[in-house]
């Protein structure tokens, strides 16, 4: 999978670098109260292009980011200016928490067999009372599109990833449209949950 973001990077990189993802983000940064004395930690997972890690540094945050493809990691580096790591969600660790992962059109990737063991690990990583973010195209199932995996949830399905996990409060699930151009007819299926 990652052989089609080193492919096709510069086509990608355009039709997502300039999307206007700030109220998705502004939902995210709102659960979870800042104190100007402590810039929260934010973990961008699955950063591609770097949009949302340069969004949320420019907000004074204190931004980490990783990707499966070494070509958005080079991406996220010189556009953002994070630290940026190369790493699939599998196999993720990091030395410290975070108040905050935000992982958008990311996990959408990795396996449906797989993704309960990775919001485990992701919810591992974040301190008590902390966020994440997750965002999924609507539907069911997995497929297997360009030679990438997509695995596809409702807003059903997810509550019951998120419910399965000890780790989280209740989540705030809604709907969106993809904001980018020409395809607007696309749903995604987004939430925003707090660990206990």
């Amino acid at each position: 999978m990652t052989n089609y973001y080193d492919s096709n990077a510069i086509a990608f990189i355009a039709t997502t670098r300039d999307v206007d993802m700030s109220i998705a983000r502004g939902r995210f940064l709102a659960a979870v109260p800042s104190r100007p004395d402590d810039p929260a930690r934010i973990l961008d997972a699955g950063s591609g292009s770097g949009r949302d890690a340069l969004a949320f540094r420019v907000l004074g945050y204190d931004v980490r980011a990783f990707d499966a493809s070494p070509v958005m990691v080079a991406a996220t580096q010189a556009h953002a200016a994070v630290e940026t790591r190369l790493m699939r969600f599998q196999e993720f660790f990091w030395e410290h928490s975070f108040e905050r992962i935000w992982a958008c059109a990311s996990l959408l990737h990795v396996a449906e067999a797989d993704l309960a063991g990775v919001v485990d690990r992701l919810a591992a990583h974040l301190v008590a009372g902390g966020a994440l973010y997750l965002s999924f195209k609507r539907g069911t199932g997995e497929q297997v599109k360009d030679g990438r995996r997509f695995t596809d949830m409702t807003a059903e399905s997810l509550a019951a990833l998120l419910d399965g996990s000890a780790a989280f409060h209740k989540p705030d699930i809604w709907e969106s449209h993809d904001c980018r151009p020409n395809r607007a007819s696309e749903v995604w299926v987004n939430s925003v949950v707090k660990k206990t």
